[in-house]
């Protein structure tokens, strides 16, 4: 059910959610702690929800990050992936065949390239001016092709114990063909009302909602208002960031499902907070910093056992 506009339901909210967030910016801009590109970013993502950055990760570091991608198989058992084309819902570990067809999860956690990337220098200086706090990587998503996702909000199915202190990034390894199941979303659709569930949260519950139900009000609900939808054409090293409530989906592929769209996704939280699953996972609660841009976390890795080398996921997720 929806809110009423203007309920903020309780919940904490990012100071680019406030009604009040240009002129916030704008004294931030005055006391000289955003530059004025930043100034003109911050702008476009509150009035948007989302902002673009074309080529803004070094094809070199695409590059690397790419290749050890397309070579994880070379380190069986190290990755977590999705089960598609077996038609299961729960994960398994890599093989050491090359596979180029499922997703993969937390690479991060395994691959300093995907390290770099998702926790890049631009990355992580916009994110923490938008958390006033450094951003904690939280959950990443390795896409080698689309997987059809359906309209949704990530404040749905990533959640947060302040379920707004979130934002993505999208960040494209390779161009983007039409009719791959590229990524779309509706401008502005941050600004909707807040969906709740049958618990009168924003978390979605798959055992007792209606995803269906779910993902065609949100899709009601964007036409309705007029909202703008948009489909990003990336290019290799191409940057997408958005909000927490935006509005999202892989569009309808018109290519072979296997189609490459090799593309990364990870969802971040200010280190004010912390991840809804925390409460579930006690020995998964360890925050490995990354340089001096954040940090990241992960439910699948069992981190507070890190040390040199690779290490094997030990998620309840996976089948075996």
């Amino acid at each position: 059910m929806w809110a009423q506009a203007g309920d903020d339901c309780g919940m904490k909210t990012l100071w680019t959610d406030r009604p009040d967030a240009l002129d916030h910016l704008e004294a931030l801009y005055k006391a000289r702690r955003v530059r004025k590109a930043e100034r003109d970013e911050l702008a476009h993502y509150i009035e948007h929800g989302w902002i673009i950055w074309r080529q803004a990760i070094e094809p070199a570091l695409i590059d690397r990050f790419a290749h050890d991608i397309r070579f994880h198989h070379e380190h069986p058992g190290m990755f977590m992936t999705t089960n598609h084309r077996s038609g299961q819902s729960r994960m398994k570990r890599s093989g050491s065949e090359p596979e180029h067809f499922e997703s993969l999860f937390d690479l991060y956690v395994n691959l300093p390239s995907a390290r770099e990337v998702c926790l890049h220098k631009r990355i992580s200086r916009f994110l923490s001016l938008v958390f006033e706090a450094k951003p904690v990587a939280m959950q990443q998503l390795l896409f080698q092709r689309s997987n059809g996702h359906q309209v949704h909000q990530d404040t749905s199915v990533v959640t947060v114990e302040d379920p707004l202190l979130l934002a993505a990034s999208w960040i494209a390894l390779e161009d983007v063909r039409e009719g791959s199941g590229e990524l779309a979303f509706y401008d502005r659709s941050h600004r909707l009302p807040h969906y709740l569930f049958s618990d009168k949260t924003k978390r979605l519950n798959f055992a007792v909602d209606d995803q269906q139900a779910y993902a065609a009000e949100l899709e009601d609900a964007c036409r309705r208002q007029g909202f703008d939808y948009q489909r990003f054409m990336a290019k290799k090293g191409d940057v997408l960031i958005w909000a927490a409530d935006l509005v999202h989906r892989s569009h309808p592929r018109s290519m072979a499902e296997d189609t490459s769209r090799l593309s990364c996704v990870t969802h971040y939280h200010p280190a004010t907070t912390e991840p809804f699953w925390f409460r579930f996972h006690p020995d998964r609660r360890t925050i490995r910093p990354f340089r001096d841009r954040g940090a990241y976390v992960s439910c699948h890795y069992p981190l507070e056992r890190a040390g040199k080398g690779m290490m094997a996921p030990e998620s309840g997720l996976i089948d075996g």
